[in-house]
């Protein structure tokens, strides 16, 4: 804990001059900053998925299924489809998706384009927006949506510490 009296987010000095600390400008665009930069992050991830991976087509084997939830639907029935794929030639696996999705619900025995690591079993991932790019733009629009409160507090900022130049003058 600092307890020196130069740990402060905005003050007054005796003169009428007001200052700003650098804390309280990483108060105001931490979360824009943040989500933004997650945003990057997970679409830099989607980005070597689709360059990187294999394309194949994958037989659905089974589906699991269970109860969800979702902000815009509410109570939905999720599925999780598990594929069997050449993962080499003459080497067939099975994997999942990892995810669950109310629009997975495929039927056994369905084939789909699905996207494979060639260097390791892992997950597959299927093709499009819902897998590959629906998290990072929704936090990319969530973080442009915060950049407009803290500009607004920054603008609010800067015009508090003008106003202390203009008393003294």
């Amino acid at each position: 804990m600092i307890l020196s009296r130069d740990a402060y987010l905005m003050r007054t000095l005796p003169d009428g001059r007001r200052q700003i600390s650098w804390r309280m400008w990483v108060l105001v665009f931490v979360a824009p900053v943040l989500m933004l930069a997650a945003a990057a992050f997970f679409a830099l991830q989607s980005l070597i998925v689709v360059s990187s991976y294999q394309r194949t087509e994958g037989e659905v084997v089974r589906v699991y299924d269970w109860e969800g939830w979702n902000p815009l639907d509410g109570e939905t029935r999720d599925y999780s489809p598990v594929f069997r794929y050449e993962f080499a030639p003459g080497d067939m696996t099975e994997a999942s998706t990892g995810q669950s999705s109310p629009n997975w619900n495929f039927e056994i025995g369905s084939r789909h384009t699905i996207l494979f690591d060639p260097a390791q079993k892992t997950d597959v991932k299927l093709p499009g927006f819902e897998q590959l790019w629906a998290l990072p733009v929704t936090i990319g629009v969530l973080g442009a949506i915060l950049v407009v409160p803290a500009l607004l507090a920054a603008a609010a900022l800067l015009r508090w510490k003008r106003r202390g130049r203009e008393a003294r003058a």
